[in-house]
């Protein structure tokens, strides 16, 4: 590829902001698992619009190019601004995902997943499998006919959606919705999914999840908690073991896999990936709210891309450079794209749910990331909001503890987002 000039260095006074008013507090809401508290003070203080109010400016500055940050320990950090460059680094097979600082977060439980696997070869071949599993015909919500080596057996076509309508049952027709009562409800939904209905009560193994990704906050400055995690992964593997028909866990038993991918050592990550769209279809209801349209499955997919390109749910993605790259950049560099801002910058900030609707028309973010890294899951995300926000939807009527004209604000604090709920109207 050819290489261009490398990107202009912010000053130090520029480093200093984008430090304090970028890193510190997405780092202080957690990178890993959400902290409430601090999520509630940097919804309160504005730091999501803080921090693109810094880009922007930063951009009229310098241009838009990226950004060239020094970062202690002679490590550099590049941030790109633009659409393109946004494009370029996540195309480029040279800027890797697994980035030190992922390795040192996700090493705390997930070790072997494809996000944080150094190797590419090796990395390949696991992103082929979570493909393989994710993208398989039994992870379809329809109950079309399935074909091939990982057809649906008759067991689980379809069985996804009866595990979403079953699960949306429980929550309430009359009152109020909360986040808990709605978080309780996706967990059991996933557990379903990945593991099976056995699975469906054995909070447990959240919990000892959630232990690890408090740990995980804290990357290499808090110490593996090596008992919780032999523990969850004792659990987790009988869980696995018995391959319940019509969960993911059986289409993962029945993909052939050699022993260095460890398939079971990607099943961490579906469990973590997958909670965090309880955020984005939280958030996508009181969208909906706001913005009452047809129930259809593609409309509520568009809602579900909006939530999470209004309301990133992973603030920065980071790639590190292993090797040449058009910018000419220091080896190591670690480049930082800051969602909130990217999302945002060009498709602007009002709900904008045709982005998403046949085939969109152009730049819209990247709430599944891009590129060879984009996540295997999307599909299967997607369809699982879609389904739930629908049954919820057909049979009550909601009114959100906000208000959500454009321009839609920057921040949106799910742990206090409430709905009033009455039965709807036929």
């Amino acid at each position: 590829m050819p290489t261009i000039t490398r990107p202009p260095q912010v000053t130090a006074a520029q480093t200093l902001a984008l430090a304090t008013t970028l890193v510190l507090p997405a780092l202080a809401e957690g990178a890993v698992i959400r902290r409430p508290l601090m999520t509630r003070l940097a919804a309160l203080a504005g730091a999501e619009r803080r921090a693109i109010g810094l880009l922007s400016r930063l951009r009229a500055e310098h241009g838009d190019g990226p950004l060239l940050v020094p970062v202690t320990g002679r490590r550099w950090a590049m941030v790109p601004l633009s659409s393109h460059d946004v494009r370029a680094v996540l195309a480029d097979r040279d800027f890797s995902p697994a980035t030190k600082e992922k390795r040192g977060a996700l090493g705390h439980f997930e070790p072997d997943a494809v996000l944080i696997t150094p190797d590419p070869e090796l990395r390949e071949r696991r992103r082929a499998l979570n493909e393989r599993v994710l993208c398989s015909e039994a992870a379809r919500f329809t109950d079309e006919e399935a074909t091939g080596p990982s057809a649906a057996t008759g067991e689980e076509a379809g069985r996804f959606a009866r595990v979403v309508a079953e699960e949306v049952a429980t929550l309430p027709r009359e009152g109020v919705l909360t986040w808990p009562l709605f978080h309780e409800a996706h967990w059991r939904i996933v557990r379903r999914i990945v593991l099976g209905d056995g699975a469906r009560h054995d909070v447990t193994l959240t919990r000892q999840l959630d232990r690890l990704r408090r740990d995980a906050n804290w990357s290499y400055l808090r110490g593996q908690r090596t008992d919780v995690r032999n523990a969850f992964r004792r659990r987790l593997a009988g869980h696995l073991a018995r391959a319940e028909p019509g969960s993911l866990a059986a289409v993962l038993a029945r993909t052939p896999a050699p022993a260095d991918v460890n398939a079971e050592g990607q099943v961490p990550h579906w469990l973590f990936a997958y909670d965090a769209a309880a955020i984005g279809a939280y958030r996508a209801l009181a969208l909906l709210a706001a913005h009452p349209g047809p129930l259809e499955r593609e409309h509520l997919r568009a809602a579900m891309l909006e939530s999470l390109r209004l309301w990133p749910t992973t603030l920065a993605i980071l790639r590190e450079a292993t090797g040449p790259t058009r910018w000419n950049l220091p080896e190591g560099t670690t480049a930082i794209i800051y969602s909130p801002y990217v999302n945002r910058a060009e498709p602007g900030d009002a709900y904008r749910p045709e982005l998403w609707l046949g085939g969109g028309e152009g730049w819209a973010g990247v709430p599944f990331s891009a590129g060879f890294g984009r996540c295997a899951g999307q599909d299967l995300v997607l369809d699982t909001a879609a389904t739930l926000l629908g049954a919820f939807l057909r049979e009550r009527s909601v009114r959100p503890s906000v208000r959500l004209e454009d321009p839609v604000p920057a921040s949106l604090d799910h742990f206090r987002l409430r709905f009033a709920v009455k039965a709807a109207e036929r």
